[in-house]
């Protein structure tokens, strides 16, 4: 998968778009929160430079064709709120991809990565070609949980032991939405 340039993307209230080293202060905010970061198996952000870190390795990861992070800006203030995008795909071998999202603590629940998500469904399936989205969340992220399943994704099952979190190994629960499976 080749984008050339990175894709903007657009919902009602949100703007997808490319992170830059003006988001840091930002993205700091937002990663320096343990309840934000307690499910990433990371500890909070103790500095600023973790924050440009960050956004560089994503933007790195795009140029290697490895993964794709958006910035989420509110339009209405011009403010990053979040990240989301993909992880990495597969497309030789099985056409899928890992999706994943994180939002600021006082944006919660205020229905916001419900429409980001229908964004990011459509141009996995439209655009990158994708037969399957896949999401991994702790066994205890009950908002992300029940995120997914109103996206009309399916839990597949637990993966034991699947991702280190903290000093440990813990179970995530996998889900999934084919293709053929969204409206």
């Amino acid at each position: 998968m080749n984008f050339g340039t990175f894709p903007v993307l657009q919902t009602e209230r949100f703007l997808l778009r490319q992170m830059s080293v003006e988001d840091t202060p930002a993205v700091f905010e937002i990663f320096s929160d343990a309840d934000v970061t307690k499910d990433m198996g990371e500890d909070p952000f103790k500095s600023i430079e973790q924050a440009e870190d960050l956004i560089h390795f994503m933007n790195n990861l795009f140029i290697e064709n490895k993964a794709i992070r958006w910035g989420i800006i509110n339009k209405e203030d011009n403010t990053i709120i979040g990240t989301c995008g993909y992880n990495g795909w597969e497309i030789h071998r099985g056409s899928r991809g890992e999706i994943a999202y994180d939002l600021g603590k006082k944006y919660w629940r205020k229905g916001y990565m419900t429409e980001i998500l229908k964004s990011l469904i459509s141009f996995g399936f439209e655009t990158m070609g994708l037969y399957r989205i896949e999401a991994f969340t702790n066994v205890d992220a009950t908002p992300s949980i029940n995120l997914l399943k109103k996206a009309g994704f399916n839990q597949d099952g637990v993966l034991r032991g699947y991702s280190f979190s903290h000093g440990d190994y813990v179970d995530n629960l996998c889900f999934s939405l084919l293709k053929s499976e969204w409206k």
